[in-house]
């Protein structure tokens, strides 16, 4: 069995996670608040008269939770920058959700699979007056962290042999970065619920 077989690759991803354990248990009130906010934030959507605007932010309040959890879990299992790439899916779910709150039009073009891309989704934002700095901002650090030959996608490589040139694959027990992504995930799930607000400065 290799190095990097499946089989030790699932060993090592249980040392970490329980290594991360101690990190999950101090986060754990703070992420189940926010996982129960949502849920009852869900719940009113929910049960709404079924009409095309409830369907549509139905379809994407549960895209957002996949995103967010599925980024929970790659950072339990130390997978940072894989995690960062949820938190920047999330974004652009969030961002898609703040315009269809603001535009009718972009529930139409959701239906008929016409939907914008993600910068031209924040350019219609922006030229209606709402303020996504935050969104900016946090869409800007995860690209750093997790697009090819960006100095940040280097910062959540670990060494297990500096001398010999090899990595830990399959992620790594980083407790910063991961306590760093059991703050920020969870706090999608609140951004995602903000009315969007004009920026004063537009």
């Amino acid at each position: 069995m290799g190095k990097y077989g499946f089989d030790n690759l699932r060993k090592h991803s249980q040392a970490v996670r329980s290594d991360v354990s101690k990190i999950m248990d101090a986060k754990h009130e703070f992420i189940r608040l926010a996982f129960d906010n949502f849920d009852s934030y869900v719940s009113e959507l929910q049960n709404q008269p079924v009409s095309a605007s409830r369907n549509v932010k139905m379809m994407l309040a549960c895209k957002l939770f996949n995103h967010v959890y599925a980024g929970m879990i790659l950072a339990e299992n130390g997978l940072i920058v894989d995690s960062a790439l949820c938190g920047r899916n999330a974004l652009e779910t969030i961002a898609f959700y703040w315009l269809i709150s603001v535009d009718a039009n972009a529930i139409d073009e959701y239906l008929n699979n016409n939907i914008p891309r993600p910068v031209d989704v924040r350019k219609r934002l922006e030229k209606l007056g709402i303020d996504i700095n935050q969104i900016k901002d946090l869409y800007a650090r995860d690209s750093q962290a997790t697009h090819v030959g960006r100095d940040g996608e280097r910062f959540h490589t670990r060494w297990f042999n500096p001398s010999a040139g090899e990595l830990f694959f399959g992620g790594a027990f980083l407790p910063n970065d991961q306590e760093e992504m059991f703050n920020y995930l969870p706090a999608l799930l609140y951004l995602f619920q903000q009315n969007p607000s004009p920026n004063i400065n537009t």
